[in-house]
Order: structure tokens, then C-alpha cells, then sequence
């Protein structure tokens, strides 16, 4: 029995140099900021390790306006980082993977969320310091990681940015130039992609929000803590996943529920912005460490939730015309030419000419529309 080794091209990777340098920005990214933040996370337990615990079992505890200042605010805000990093590799290896263009400019403009959200990082610590992070105001060691993160993300983002230009000339000619003479699938196809990209960047913001919001907001002793955690974090996974079926199977009235449901959460999300920064208590102030945090996360999940509202009325609208059969058939096609392709590679005694001739290229790849 022969033995496959694992290759790049193994995993779905193209051989262009452009595509395997955005993936080795990404892996170097992921790396870089999954150490810094792991020593983070380091010297914020040692900071706090003399301090009183709070109420999720650790950190420091002000009696005086009844507030929490604990370890686990940054330690969160931390781990969410390293979270954001696998998540955009996840998404720049299956763009990449996939040729998908559209995924490969949101996983750009993650990258420049993530710079954002450092920079936020940065300013709270060191610039407006909250009460809580005004411990690290004398540590010299917290600055500079701090700045070589925004760093790190700075350069990541410039280099994601050209790479994302050279795979968009190539992937989007590959992809698009071959779709057929149908020019409404060509842009029911781009609304699918469009809708797919969303989806998954929806799951991550809402599951960070509510981590955030549950964890470092809400009491334990708030039953709308255990609601937070035990039904909307699972409810909104539950959810999404079924928009990504409705989408592929092309469910018209599950679709209506998912643009419903997401139609009426820009209420929420504006009225939670609101409650965070008007009318608030200073003597008892619930999002003293984390308004700005909060905010960021509550003002780009909005904008993702009124942006794919708008695009899954667009998909909705192309349901029925084909697309949903076109995609079964490339699928279809894809799976036999690779099952040819292992074929021809576990057969002995071919020549160099023959696996040439049944070389599985990406000329098969591409999606073709007739």
C-alpha cells in the first residue's frame, strides 16, 4: 500500500507562490501573536497573583463602588485574540483552498479588525486608562508587547492587503472568466459566496460578544448571566447553522424566518449600545473596563447583521433559478475527477507522459455555469 504524503497541494493549497505566501503570512501571524499573548496572559497572572478573588474565582475585588477589577477581564480579551488569529487562518486556508476571492478580501478586513481591536487594547492600558489597567501603567514588559502586537497586525495587514490583489487577478479570472454565458447565475453565484462569508464572520462576533458580555459584565449570581451562556451563545450557533442550510438547500420559508429573525437583532444591538454609554451610574458602572471593548464588538456585529440582512434578500431572490442544481453537479464532477486522480496515482507503471495527460490542474477546479 503506498503512502500519501502530506503536501500543501494535498491540502487543497494551489501552487501559485502568491497563494502559499498568503498562507505563510497567516501561519507567521498566527504564531506571533498566539506568543505574545500567551506571555500576555503570563504577566497579567503574575501582576494579579497577590489579589484578592472576585467572583469567577480570581483577580482583584473594589469593595468601594462594588465593582470587579479582575485578571480574567484581560485574560479574556486575550484569549479572544488567539481565537480571532485561528479563525482568520481557518478562513484564509479555505479561501485559498477554495479560490474564493470574496473570503480572501473578509479575511483582509478581519486582519484590520484585529489591528483595531489592538489598538483599543492599547489605548485602554496605556493611553485612557481604565481603573482596572492602571496596574500595568509602570510595567515596561506590558507596553512593549502591546506594541509589537499592533505591530505585528500592521505589517500582516499590508502584506495581506497586496497578496489579496495578486490572488484576486488570478483567482477571480479562474473563477468567474469560465462560469458560462449565464449571467444571472454569475451573480447568484457571487450573492451565495457573498452570504456564506457573512455567515461565518456572524459566528465568530456573536460568540465573542456574548463571551465578552457573560463573562465580564453579568454576575454569576444574574440569572441572565446563565441565559447568556446557556441559551443565546449555543441559540445563535444553532441559528446561523440553519441559515447556512436554508442558503444550500434553498428553504424559502427558513430563509424568511433567518432574514426575520436577523432583521429584528439590530434592535437589540442598538439598544444595548445605547444602555452601555448613556445614563450610566459612575458610582456603580457595569461596563467601566469594558465599554470600549464591547462597543467595538456591538457596532461591527450591527453593521455584519444589517449587511447580511441586505444580502440574504438578494439570495432569497435568486432561489429557484438553478444555482443550487449547478453547484450539485460541479461538486459532483469535482469528487470524480479526484477519485480519477487517486486512481492514476495508486496505479504502477505509468510514465511521465501518461500522468501528464490526467494531471488533475486547475483548469478542473474551476466552476463552470453553462
Amino acid at each position: 500500500m503506498l503512502r500519501r504524503r502530506l503536501t500543501l497541494k494535498g491540502c487543497g493549497i494551489p501552487t501559485s507562490i502568491w497563494a502559499r505566501l498568503f498562507i505563510a503570512v497567516a501561519l507567521l501571524e498566527v504564531f506571533a501573536i498566539i506568543c505574545i499573548e500567551g506571555y500576555v496572559i503570563k504577566r497579567t497572572v503574575d501582576i494579579y497573583k497577590n489579589g484578592t478573588e472576585s467572583q469567577w474565582g480570581f483577580g482583584l475585588q473594589n469593595d468601594s463602588n462594588k465593582m470587579s477589577i479582575t485578571q480574567e477581564s484581560f485574560i479574556v480579551y486575550d484569549v479572544i485574540f488567539i481565537v480571532a488569529q485561528l479563525f482568520l487562518l481557518m478562513l484564509c486556508w479555505e479561501a485559498v483552498a477554495h479560490k474564493n476571492t470574496i473570503q480572501i478580501i473578509a479575511a483582509t478586513l478581519f486582519n484590520v479588525m484585529c489591528l483595531v481591536y489592538s489598538l483599543i487594547q492599547y489605548t485602554t492600558f496605556y493611553i485612557h486608562p481604565s481603573t482596572s489597567a492602571g496596574i500595568f501603567q509602570k510595567d515596561n514588559d506590558m507596553r512593549i508587547l502591546l506594541i509589537t502586537t499592533m505591530v505585528v497586525y500592521s505589517l500582516c495587514s499590508v502584506a495581506f492587503a497586496v497578496l489579496t490583489w495578486e490572488l484576486y487577478q488570478m483567482f477571480g479570472w479562474k473563477t468567474y472568466k469560465k462560469l458560462g454565458a449565464n449571467l444571472a447565475l454569475r451573480r447568484a453565484y457571487k450573492w451565495h459566496q457573498i452570504l456564506l462569508t457573512l455567515l461565518k464572520l456572524d459566528i465568530f462576533f456573536f460568540i465573542a460578544y456574548s463571551v465578552q458580555l457573560a463573562t465580564l459584565v453579568l454576575r454569576v449570581s444574574d440569572p441572565e448571566t446563565w441565559v447568556q451562556i446557556g441559551v443565546v451563545i449555543p441559540g445563535s450557533v444553532v441559528f446561523l447553522v440553519l441559515s447556512f442550510w436554508a442558503l444550500k438547500v434553498e428553504k424559502k420559508r427558513l430563509m424568511i424566518v433567518v432574514i426575520g429573525c436577523l432583521g429584528c437583532s439590530p434592535a437589540y444591538f442598538i439598544y444595548k449600545l445605547v444602555r452601555m454609554n448613556v445614563g450610566i451610574d459612575k458610582n456603580n458602572d457595569p461596563y467601566l473596563d469594558t465599554r470600549k471593548y464591547l462597543t467595538f464588538f456591538v457596532v461591527v456585529t450591527l453593521a455584519l447583521v444589517l449587511v447580511t440582512v441586505y444580502v440574504s434578500v438578494q439570495c432569497y431572490r435568486n432561489f429557484g433559478i438553478g444555482l443550487k442544481e449547478a453547484i450539485a453537479d460541479y461538486d459532483a464532477c469535482k469528487a470524480q475527477l479526484k477519485a480519477n486522480r487517486a486512481m492514476l496515482n495508486n496505479t504502477s507503471g505509468r510514465n511521465s507522459m501518461t500522468e501528464s495527460r490526467y494531471e488533475y490542474t486547475d483548469v478542473h477546479e474551476r466552476f463552470v455555469l453553462d
